[in-house]
């Protein structure tokens, strides 16, 4: 097949089988691209091709997503809209065209019948990441260019990493590619881990019913990479409860834990513990955000749910919400009406961090007979 969808379980060694098949090809002198969110995500990947005995560094290449769209899609055909070369990039952390909650004014789309340039760029000419996507499409649509066909003249094989994370004009965009009719696309991604996207307010397709709607729309045959080399199978079991009914494969544990690992399975820590527990077995410690738990903060390893992401740790020390408190009492609907998915996918990256352990810091009675006990 030239385009599929691999939906990975937390710690199903996603990036070494990326590495694996893109050292396959490079070895016989065809050229890969693989398309990741996260500068770290990067930086592991290509680490991992040398780890692996990666030789054609020339034939494997890395690029962030915004960087690929610059790169490979906008600036090739800009003038078409945009004279001036695009500057760079301007990570926004949300919508550039807000102060506060009110619209600045003059950043239209469009001004009558031109591109608005205010809407796209900031002063110095970088392009937004909120809307470069939207930017890409624009282009391609003024240009009449085949995207596709050109980005397959250029690479064998384009993997699209961390695929969750995609929304809205990134979806417009991917369909204009995979157009060509040789180009072998692989996305690869856990919809369970999605707690960023690449647009602070995307229009559909956003949730993860209608990502997965939308590859098998475009042609992707989807594949569920279900084992786990990462957690035992008291782990893997759990992290499943946190998407029951959402028609995820079960995820098989493949680990098997060296004999010394004598702490192994779900905890509950009274807070009175929590010292004695940290002393012990040396979690990565995590809450929400940074203002809650404030008295973490005596303690090496606190990180927050989300920038744990990416990581392996052999136990973890979890600060739960009130609604992952509710969801450890088996509470109906946990997560309440208002809630989005992002608050069960954060739950389930901080379970799916440990190799051996989990435990819970609660302050409750329904947990008062199975408290850890030093």
């Amino acid at each position: 097949m030239t385009k599929e969808l691999f939906v990975a379980c937390a710690g199903a060694g996603k990036t070494t089988k990326i590495v694996k098949e893109a050292i396959g090809l490079t070895n016989v002198g065809l050229k890969v691209l693989i398309i990741t969110y996260t500068r770290s995500n990067q930086i592991e990947l290509v680490k991992k091709f040398v780890d692996l005995g990666g030789i054609r560094k020339d034939l494997f290449v890395v690029k962030g997503w915004y960087s690929f769209i610059l790169e490979d899609v906008v600036r090739p055909y800009q003038r078409c809209i945009f004279p001036n070369r695009i500057t760079g990039i301007n990570l926004n952390s949300s919508n550039p065209h807000k102060k506060g909650k009110f619209y600045i004014k003059g950043r239209s789309e469009k001004i009558g019948n031109k591109y608005n340039p205010k809407h796209f760029f900031d002063s110095r000419n970088n392009a937004h990441t909120e809307f470069i996507s939207k930017l890409a499409c624009c282009i391609i649509s003024q240009s009449k260019v085949d995207i596709g066909k050109r980005i397959n003249s250029i690479y064998k094989r384009v993997y699209l990493d961390e695929t969750q994370d995609f929304a809205g004009w990134d979806f417009t965009l991917l369909k204009k590619i995979v157009k060509a009719n040789n180009l072998e696309l692989h996305a690869v991604g856990d919809f369970r881990q999605t707690i960023y996207h690449t647009s602070s307010n995307p229009k559909k397709p956003s949730t993860n019913e209608d990502k997965l709607a939308e590859y098998i729309k475009m042609g992707f045959a989807v594949n569920h990479l279900s084992d786990c080399w990462r957690s035992i199978d008291q782990i893997c079991e759990f992290a499943d409860t946190v998407h029951n009914g959402e028609n995820y494969a079960p995820t098989v544990s493949r680990v098997k834990p060296p004999e010394e690992i004598n702490h192994k399975g779900i905890f509950y820590i009274g807070k009175e513990s929590v010292d004695a527990y940290v002393k012990c077995y040396k979690p990565m410690i995590l809450r929400h955000g940074a203002l809650s738990g404030k008295y973490l903060e005596q303690y090496e390893n606190l990180q927050t749910f989300g920038a744990s992401k990416g990581q392996t740790t052999e136990h973890v020390l979890i600060l739960p919400t009130e609604p992952i408190l509710k969801f450890l009492k088996n509470s109906k609907n946990p997560f309440g009406k208002s809630s989005t998915a992002t608050s069960k996918n954060k739950l389930y990256v901080a379970i799916t961090r440990a190799r051996y352990s989990v435990a819970f810091i609660v302050d409750d009675e329904h947990f008062s007979d199975n408290l850890w006990e030093k």
